[in-house]
């Protein structure tokens, strides 16, 4: 599976020094676990994926890895995980399935990354919230015309907006992403504010790169 930008910008994005205990649902390659990884240096991290091939793929990528003995991948579905999982998270962090009911691609592993037939967006929230520590946080990229519902999901699952983020592609360009981050209480006033990849045509912008410099050897 390829490293795509929404991992890398949330993986960047998402606050984690402090965390004590991270969950990557849906880790593919394990990206975003090992970002976690390597941004924190004491978390214990486990990361839950489904498609078994790519389950494996993380696997050697975290054993190739410095962090081998701080991850732990589970090949299993998220539902079938919260019954056997033993732990809460002080930090929760997924790039989700995107699509429902659309056109799919022939590729089993591909349509798993990017349909949510298998985990929809309630589901997701749900365990998500009983798997989350009372204070902790969990932080999701979405799209960005999605945010409405997963928010109004969320608060029927007790988590409520903290941090917003718009992605836009470039400056003339509507968002197409929605980084957000949860948390268990509510707030009147959500901060919000926006990165755009691309300052030009094929040049990434400041904000970008020093989200993302840590992560691309090209930066």
């Amino acid at each position: 599976m390829k490293v795509g930008t929404d991992s890398v910008l949330l993986g960047g994005w998402t606050q984690c020094d402090n965390e004590s205990r991270i969950l990557d649902i849906g880790t593919g390659s394990g990206i975003l676990a090992l970002m976690m990884a390597q941004r924190n240096a004491n978390a214990e991290i486990d990361a839950v994926e489904i498609d078994y091939d790519a389950a494996e793929l993380a696997k050697s990528n975290v054993q190739l890895s410095p962090w081998f003995d701080r991850i732990r991948i589970f090949n299993s579905s998220l539902q079938e995980y919260s019954l056997e999982n033993k732990h809460t998270y002080s930090l929760i962090i997924s790039n989700p399935p995107f699509f429902t009911n659309s056109l799919k691609a022939p590729d089993k592993a591909r349509n798993l990354a990017r349909h949510n037939d298998s985990l929809s967006v309630k589901d997701l929230l749900e365990y998500t919230s009983e798997l989350l520590a009372e204070k902790g946080k969990a932080a999701f990229i979405v799209p960005a015309d999605a945010y409405e519902k997963w928010k109004n999901e969320a608060a029927k699952h007790h988590l409520f907006p903290k941090h917003l983020t718009w992605v836009k592609s470039s400056p003339t360009r509507v968002p197409h992403r929605a980084m957000v981050l949860f948390s268990r209480k509510k707030q009147n006033a959500i901060p919000e504010d926006e990165i755009c990849i691309y300052a030009s045509e094929k040049i990434h912008s400041q904000e970008y790169l020093e989200i993302t410099r840590d992560f691309y050897l090209k930066f």
